[in-house]
């Protein structure tokens, strides 16, 4: 019990004269160099690196204690100091450190509703820290230089924390910007000279120490994270207690191979149709659990936490990014939650009638949204409603931020003093006039991201396609004002995964073999974010397997799909529907990989595979619990085609990989 009560309000940039973008990084850097330096610097400043500048701020305003907040070390936030800690998690509490996983000691809020809405104020909380700060040093540079007087405040007041989209077009040639992984950064100084200093967007380092419950973290294939000797933060690092530095080649192979499906699984969030269940609609893009889905529910559009997942694994490695007790230390974790930010931003624009509710509906019986594992002021199981608090982030009013509260336009929202640069004519922080205005800027960023079918079916030449099945446009799937195109359909593959079958984070990764057409490939992934469980409990290994799933979906590039119908036409007869499916199996590998990228099992997919044998096959533990391939037909306007398309027929092809998966590293055996 804390002898002093102590609460930090969350309030953003309050003060600063207006509503101001947060701008991608890359812009930040290249067209606003005077905000860009005070970002750099008031970043360094909150970090408290010895070479930064000495500028006071609140203690909860620390980087060291912001990142702390997510997850490790599993102690109360300064910023929220109470007398009543009747709830929080206690490392000495057997409730919460004997059941098996044991109870969450961080903060966040993952696996459930409330995933985006939690992180909203978090990273509000950073851009306030840093704004702070550089409000004190744009100050302090004009008194010295009064001739700049007016440039750096203004610069100050405008900056607000910037975005990194892992989802542009680019990435897959680029990778990461420099700016996010060089040691050194070149910013502007005062009299328009340039300096070269410290880059605080690459590490972070543990000025004070390292926590003392930070664990070290052996990986299934015997690598290892070093979290309670590494001195600062490191991406794909050797397997050392002293590693040199981060692996930047691995960093930016990974996210170059992987970048083609983050772009397809933001432009799958868009194509959500408008007359869904607003809670199930929520439940199913908000989080990778989606507490609401039945086993026979055959529809699904991703998730942005899913999204989310991918970007954290891509950037770990063996590293902070890919632990979520530890992830938050990595710089590029606000960077990258401010663009997961952004994305909520833009999908409750577009779908403003989609929210949680107070819980979800099925065949007229009620259930409530739950966080299974509960918090550190979580129990287990505790519910979830949209007025209930987004601990440790208080108001200035004193009470906790609510999920309702988060949100942008909506009557209960809370000031923000941020939007984002308009794309597709969605300004987030501006009310949309119509409906139909938000039915055209979905349609517009389902397309920006990739996902324009109208067009695509226009583009396939291969004749298989022509013997794919669709409905009627009378049929009852299909509205009334809309007719199917012909002759067309999208894929997918849909994956459950048990969240704790590695006791850590692991991903499923979709391959194309290659064939005369197209080179192999990298499809997609389905990323599983979870933290280790240290129980000393014998039966863990039980409970584990019967515990929580995550749900993903890789989509299917239609020009892989051209290939692949190309590959397999023998000239005479066009395959049937059912031939094109086993063709389209047979063309996939999956492998299981853990949080490196190593190896952990693989299969080969089709029903001419081989059976795996028996003493070579996973463990039912870790065996995926489904992979299989979808497919949908789509609708368009019948008169309107610039509105969004409707998303129909909804068909399960069964399991891709029947032949059974083989154990290609013991761990998974």
């Amino acid at each position: 019990m804390n002898p002093v009560e102590y609460h930090y309000p969350v309030i953003g940039r309050k003060g600063t004269g207006g509503v101001f973008d947060r701008l991608p990084i890359e812009t930040l850097e290249k067209d606003h160099p005077y905000q860009f330096a005070l970002f750099i610097l008031a970043f360094a400043a909150i970090q408290q690196r010895p070479d930064a500048l000495q500028v006071m701020e609140e203690p909860a305003g620390t980087f060291m204690e912001i990142a702390s907040i997510h997850g490790r070390p599993f102690i109360e936030w300064a910023g929220d100091r109470n007398n009543d800690i009747s709830t929080d998690y206690s490392a000495t509490d057997k409730k919460d450190t004997d059941p098996v996983p044991a109870r969450f000691g961080g903060y966040c809020n993952h696996g459930a509703v409330v995933f985006p809405t939690w992180h909203r104020p978090y990273i509000m909380l950073i851009e306030q820290s840093i704004g702070n700060i550089a409000d004190q040093l744009a100050h302090d540079i004009e008194a010295k230089n009064p001739h700049e007087c007016g440039v750096w405040v203004k610069a100050a007041k405008e900056l607000r924390f910037p975005y990194w989209d892992w989802a542009e077009k680019d990435v897959s040639e680029n990778g990461l910007p420099p700016v996010l992984y060089e040691d050194k950064v070149e910013i502007m100084a005062a009299g328009g000279q340039k300096q070269i200093i410290d880059n605080p967007l690459s590490f972070f380092s543990f000025v004070d120490g390292i926590p003392s419950d930070f664990g070290d973290e052996t990986l299934r294939t015997g690598q290892v994270a070093y979290f309670s000797k590494w001195h600062r933060t490191y991406r794909y690092a050797v397997s050392t207690a002293n590693p040199e530095g981060s692996n930047v080649d691995q960093l930016q192979k990974a996210f170059k191979a992987g970048a083609k499906d983050l772009r397809n699984k933001v432009a799958q969030l868009f194509v959500v149709n408008d007359n869904e269940d607003s809670a199930l609609a929520w439940d199913e893009f908000s989080n990778h659990t989606m507490q609401s889905k039945r086993e026979m529910d055959n529809y699904n559009s991703g998730s942005l936490e899913g999204v989310h997942d991918a970007v954290h694994t891509l950037s770990g490695g063996t590293g902070h990014m890919s632990a979520p007790d530890y992830a938050a230390f990595d710089p590029l974790f606000f960077l990258h939650h401010s663009n997961v930010d952004r994305l909520l931003a833009l999908w409750e624009w577009c779908y403003t009638e989609y929210w949680m509710e107070s819980g979800y509906e099925i065949k007229g019986q009620s259930y409530p949204w739950t966080q299974q594992l509960g918090t550190y002021a979580q129990v287990y199981n505790a519910q979830l409603l949209p007025d209930g608090p987004l601990q440790p982030f208080r108001t200035e009013q004193g009470e906790y931020w609510t999920s309702s509260q988060a949100r942008f336009l909506h009557a209960d929202a809370y000031p923000k003093y941020y939007s984002y640069p308009e794309l597709a004519g969605v300004k987030v922080n501006q009310a949309p006039m119509s409906s139909g205005e938000r039915a055209l800027a979905r349609k517009k960023i389902a397309a920006y991201y990739g996902f324009d079918p109208q067009t695509t079916a226009q583009q396939v030449a291969a004749p298989a396609w022509t013997q794919l099945p669709v409905p009627d446009n009378h049929h009852p799937a299909v509205p009334a004002d809309h007719a199917v195109i012909p002759e067309y359909r999208t894929f997918a593959v849909h994956v459950k995964l048990l969240e704790h079958a590695f006791n850590g984070s692991y991903s499923f990764q979709l391959h194309h073999k290659g064939n005369d057409n197209s080179a192999s490939q990298l499809i997609g992934t389905v990323a599983v974010f979870a933290r280790p469980d240290h129980s000393p409990c014998k039966a863990c290994t039980l409970r584990r397997e019967a515990g929580t799933v995550i749900h993903g979906v890789i989509p299917i590039p239609p020009a892989l799909i051209e290939s692949i119908m190309k590959s397999n036409a023998d000239g005479e007869t066009v395959a049937t529907f059912d031939q094109t499916l086993a063709h389209i199996k047979g063309e996939f590998i999956g492998k299981i990989v853990d949080a490196t990228g190593s190896e952990l099992a693989r299969a080969e997919g089709g029903l001419e595979a081989p059976q795996v044998p028996g003493h070579q096959t996973t463990s039912r533990n870790v065996t995926p619990l489904e992979i299989s391939l979808v497919s949908t037909a789509v609708a368009e306007h019948g008169e309107d085609k610039d509105r969004p398309v409707y998303i129909c027929d909804w068909q399960h092809h069964g399991g891709i990989f029947s032949s059974g998966w083989q154990a290609t590293h013991p761990a998974a055996a």
